[in-house]
């Protein structure tokens, strides 16, 4: 298995992960209906997001195929008390196929998206966490905050 920096070519095999990732989350409750077809607004956002830098990501590969993914965005919100500066850093994306669950890719993922934002002097990187991934960030050090789970860096 190797991982590494995605880029633009990566971008048809990170909307399927997202989607996929998506249908097993399941849709909300307030989500439209019928769903809408994902393929053609997720593809623009991570072509612009990704040449501006507001987001980034990494895939894991194994014998050729794309198993797993991370990604990390940056954005900015009016400043509050805890985050004087409004820089936000947000984990998203995190997907790793069924059968290679359970092997340490995802946490892999993690700490490469926790060191991008050390990296670019982000004080706090902030995700929302299914209930399957809610040990995993935990054992990372994140901890429930205002409906969010966060960590300090």
């Amino acid at each position: 298995m190797q991982i590494r920096p995605a880029n633009a070519d990566d971008i048809p095999v990170l909307v399927a992960l997202r989607k996929q990732l998506l249908t097993e989350e399941g849709p909300p409750p307030w989500a439209r209906h019928p769903l809408p077809d994902l393929d053609a607004p997720l593809g623009r956002y991570f072509a612009r997001a990704m040449a501006d830098g507001s987001f980034v990501a990494w895939v894991a590969e194994a014998d050729g195929e794309m198993i797993a993914t991370g990604g990390l965005c940056f954005y900015a919100l009016p400043p509050t008390f805890s985050e004087p500066a409004g820089q936000v850093a947000y984990i998203t994306n995190m997907y790793t196929r069924n059968e290679y669950r359970r092997r340490g890719i995802a946490t892999a993922l993690l700490h490469l998206a926790i060191g991008e934002a050390k990296a670019r002097g982000y004080a706090t990187v902030r995700l929302h966490a299914s209930k399957d991934g809610r040990p995993m960030y935990q054992k990372a050090g994140f901890v429930d905050s205002n409906g969010y789970m966060a960590m300090k860096l």
